[in-house]
């Protein structure tokens, strides 16, 4: 890879999978959602154990839970949260995997009927055993497959000689959150990023190519066999990018395509077969019994106004849900994204604006059918943003990508953007270095009473550095292309 894109890629993945790395250690371990299952999952599944033994039905664990047989040592990783996990106004606590007492054997996961594939990628992060070593080395094989995943878009866009603003409005402070931590989100939301910005190249036919054509393979797979909802967000990302840049015969489409779509359609048969036989192996409405019933328009009504929940929380909601980002690095955020945003929806043609006005009735759609699934499940609206991104991602990809900016207006923008993510871990340091209630913005130079393990005042300079060689590569790249 000798092309100035390729170059200009393999710099913008290393410089945020720097910044993820730094992330990892901003917050303490299992501090990302549902991480302690998804650790023993993890464990477990390389281990291959990649289902485990059955486990009652109940609402206290979920539909998913499985017993799995390993070293009971893993499970202690089920209760070390709790001493601030989801208080937001405790600081960071709890003890090593290692030293934890063991409790419940055989261990249990809240994540053994979902599909494999991305417990793989963090399992093999478990080599040390039952320690924290193998937690933040968990951490960190998502963040690398997650930087790859984003390396893979980065060359998407920059061969189409196209900015890459859309790509870092979709990377929010909530994404490189995920990224960060132990969550097959992480894998879903980014590989749904590469997909949404290679389809282009696969419609164009002269813009496609080998190196595109494989990258349009694996993220398909990654984003179909990693979540439930993957296979909707392929299908309605491979539809609406039709609507928007097909300028070509379907049928030269699939003869160019064939083995990276006959590979995605085995995929998602396998997917089904999984859904229908294991995932979906215990749901069951009895467990609802004695749940508040309401009716089907009450329903919609509320799933439409969780909606701009699910939005902030697609920007950045940290922790277990209980650490919003702070409301003005959220609304900074929205006045970038609506800036770049209604600036190219001037230059987008008839084609490209019906697929974006179809794309956001999918996002509407799809929340809808996300939070009214949870209801019939659990007699609860219980979808996260995190479900939605990475369909809502496909919005700035979309309007944005394709759009060229003056300099100034793109450095602008991309600074804004360094502006929001530093701005945003800083909020997730307060949060678990003195909790959310501490005497002041700044209690937590003085009052702390957890840290960073590579200390607070390196973790602060690491951030911005971070973040500054993440937007420096994203300039540079721009420049390299305009110096062709």
């Amino acid at each position: 890879m000798k092309t100035p894109a390729a170059r200009s890629a393999i710099k913008i993945g290393a410089a945020f999978f720097s910044s993820m790395v730094v992330w990892s250690f901003l917050t303490p371990l299992f501090s990302g959602p549902d991480e302690p299952s998804n650790f023993i999952r993890s464990a477990a599944v390389v281990r291959g154990e990649w289902v485990g033994e059955n486990y009652p039905a109940s609402i206290e664990k979920s539909y998913w839970t499985t017993y799995v047989h390993i070293d009971p040592q893993f499970g202690t990783a089920n209760a070390i949260p709790w001493c601030f996990a989801p208080f937001p106004e405790k600081p960071g606590c709890g003890i090593a995997v290692e030293d934890a007492p063991v409790v419940d054997i055989p261990t249990w996961t809240n994540m053994g009927r979902y599909p494999p594939l991305p417990f793989v990628i963090s399992g093999i992060g478990t080599v040390f055993g039952a320690t924290d070593l193998s937690v933040l080395m968990a951490r960190l094989m998502t963040s690398l497959v997650s930087a790859v995943l984003i390396a893979c878009t980065a060359y998407t866009i920059l061969r189409r000689q196209q900015s890459l603003l859309g790509l870092l409005l979709a990377l929010t402070p909530g994404t490189i959150f995920l990224a960060s931590a132990m969550n097959p989100s992480a894998i879903e939301i980014c590989s749904a990023i590469a997909v949404w910005s290679v389809l282009p190249s696969i419609y164009q036919d002269k813009a496609s190519g080998r190196m595109t054509r494989t990258i349009f393979l694996a993220a398909g797979v990654l984003l179909i066999a990693t979540r439930p909802i993957g296979i909707v967000v392929y299908i309605t990302a491979v539809l609406i990018s039709w609507v928007a840049y097909g300028n070509t015969t379907l049928a030269q489409v699939i003869k160019t395509n064939k083995t990276a779509l006959s590979v995605h359609g085995l995929s998602a048969a396998l997917m089904a077969w999984w859904y229908v036989a294991v995932y979906s192996f215990q749901t069951s409405p009895s467990l609802t019994a004695g749940t508040q019933k309401v009716s089907l328009s009450t329903q919609i009504t509320r799933s439409l106004q969780h909606i701009p929940e699910l939005l902030d929380q697609h920007v950045g909601n940290f922790g277990w849900l209980d650490t919003p980002i702070p409301r003005g690095a959220l609304w900074m955020y929205a006045l970038i994204a609506a800036v770049a945003i209604s600036t190219s929806l001037q230059r987008l043609n008839k084609r490209k604006t019906l697929a974006l006005t179809l794309l956001s009735c999918a996002v509407v759609g799809i929340s809808l059918a996300v939070d009214m699934n949870f209801y019939a499940m659990f007699g609860w609206f219980g979808a996260q943003g995190r479900h939605i991104t990475p369909i809502l991602v496909g919005v700035p990809l979309l309007a944005v990508a394709q759009s060229s900016f003056g300099t100034r207006f793109h450095i602008a923008l991309v600074t804004g953007w360094s502006v929001i993510m530093v701005w945003a871990g800083l909020g997730a340091l307060r949060r678990y270095t003195v909790g959310v209630n501490g005497n002041n913005e700044f209690s937590m130079l003085t009052e702390r009473t957890w840290n960073p393990s590579i200390g607070f005042w390196i973790s602060i300079f690491l951030l911005v550095a971070t973040t500054v060689l993440v937007a420096k590569t994203v300039i540079s790249s721009r420049q390299a292309l305009a110096d062709r």
